[in-house]
């Protein structure tokens, strides 16, 4: 796991829905994945509990690939 900021590690643990905007290679799609993980491990979610958006194809396929490794 990448060492977070302070406020990047709110996001992965804030409660409730969030929105996550930044600029590129700011760490959004490591966040956000790091938030779902988080939440499925720690908090009992399942994968199908999750709506994620993106607002390309390339970083969902990103997302998914990376929650799915650290799940496997």
């Amino acid at each position: 796991m990448p060492e977070f900021t302070s406020d990047q590690k709110r996001a992965i643990r804030e409660e409730g829905n969030i929105i996550v905007s930044a600029g590129a290679g700011s760490g959004k799609t490591a966040v956000l994945s790091e938030r779902v993980l988080y939440y499925i491990r720690e908090k009992g979610y399942a994968i199908e509990d999750f709506l994620i958006l993106t607002f390309t194809r390339l970083a969902a396929g990103e997302m998914k690939k990376r929650i799915r490794d650290k799940l496997s």
